[in-house]
């Protein structure tokens, strides 16, 4: 018995040890940009000439001023060569390697967002992943992903999702290789050995309100703040497009 009972605690010892995958979601690249909680428009209430409202912003404290370590890893790709402008596909993980639990929103309807007791305050967690290329002057331009904002909420079961330590999310992250922010234009581009990172962005929002409008705040956990991001990097090559030309 005592035999039996040692072999049960090792199998759960080792169990926790290697961890468990606990979400999986799957983010395309949409034929239109999905839909966002600012993209819907609401008539100003009678005698509202104009919408009115604060804005406020600043970083997420960790509750317990611990810093939560997460390990952003792109665990497979659909190819480890691509064009500039082409497409690729990721298989990626968001991994707790700390020793707390943490909280992150899973689901991409934005309807989330208005699921509350209340219509008139919303309160919200929102993020998102992005994929970026490393070049070899140590040079990084954020990729083209599937824009699919995450959201959570407490009001919502199922829209956030606890990992605890050693447990993990896994993500399949479409992506172009265009810059996101459209400051390097394809015909400079880096060509031949890149390497490609995950990072991750989440921050806490709310919107109340007032007589002519909303105020909003936007709480970011900011990269390196109250999550400590560990980026494991995988190589790449990067080509020129035949369809595009030659760099100049």
């Amino acid at each position: 018995m005592k035999i039996l009972a040692c072999a049960v605690f090792g199998l759960f010892s080792i169990s926790l040890a290697l961890g468990q995958q606990v979400g999986v979601l799957n983010l395309p690249l949409p034929e239109s940009p999905p839909p966002r909680v600012e993209q819907h428009p609401e008539q100003l209430p009678s005698g509202c000439t104009k919408p009115t409202g604060a804005m406020a912003d600043g970083l997420q404290q960790p509750p317990d001023n611990r810093q939560r370590t997460i390990a952003l890893e792109i665990f497979k790709l659909s190819s480890q060569s691509f064009d500039i402008g082409g497409k690729g596909r990721a298989e990626v993980r968001l991994k707790n390697v700390g020793d707390v639990p943490i909280t992150i929103p899973w689901n991409t309807d934005s309807g989330v967002v208005r699921t509350a007791p209340d219509p008139d305050v919303l309160q919200w967690e929102q993020a998102n992943f992005g994929i970026v290329l490393l070049d070899q002057k140590n040079e990084t331009i954020a990729l083209k992903t599937a824009d699919w904002p995450l959201y959570g909420s407490r009001f919502v079961d199922g829209s956030l999702l606890m990992i605890k330590p050693g447990e993990w999310a896994t993500a399949f992250v479409d992506f172009k290789v265009e810059d996101l922010y459209h400051i390097v234009p394809s015909n400079q581009f880096p060509i031949g050995k890149s390497k490609l990172f995950l990072e991750w962005g989440q921050a806490f929002r709310a919107r109340r309100r007032e007589k002519c409008g909303w105020s909003s705040a936007w709480f970011d956990y900011g990269r390196g703040h109250y999550y400590k991001q560990e980026h494991p990097t995988v190589a790449v090559r990067i080509n020129w497009s035949a369809s595009g030309g030659d760099p100049k």
